[in-house]
């Protein structure tokens, strides 16, 4: 699933810090990034093997979790000011 309820969270909030055509430009350099990623996908699998995916997708998820933390705190620092 690319993209999610989080992606439009994230979508939305970029449209309001940063403006329609920053959000646009982003999304668009994403779905780029995205589109090369998912084509050269069995070449990266290969040269990672098991092992390697498996430590690739532990690291992004310490990402997705920071990113998580981080909205969090941005939110509740927005309730208390």
């Amino acid at each position: 699933m690319l993209y999610d309820p989080g992606a439009l969270t994230i979508a939305l909030i970029s449209f309001q810090s940063s403006g329609g055509l920053v959000t646009l430009i982003a999304i668009l350099i994403v779905t780029a990034i995205t589109y090369l990623v998912l084509l050269t996908s069995e070449p990266i699998n290969k040269i990672l093997g098991k092992r390697g995916s498996l430590i690739v997708t532990r690291v992004f998820a310490i990402f997705l979790a920071a990113f998580a933390v981080q909205f969090m705190i941005n939110g509740i620092s927005e309730i208390f000011h």
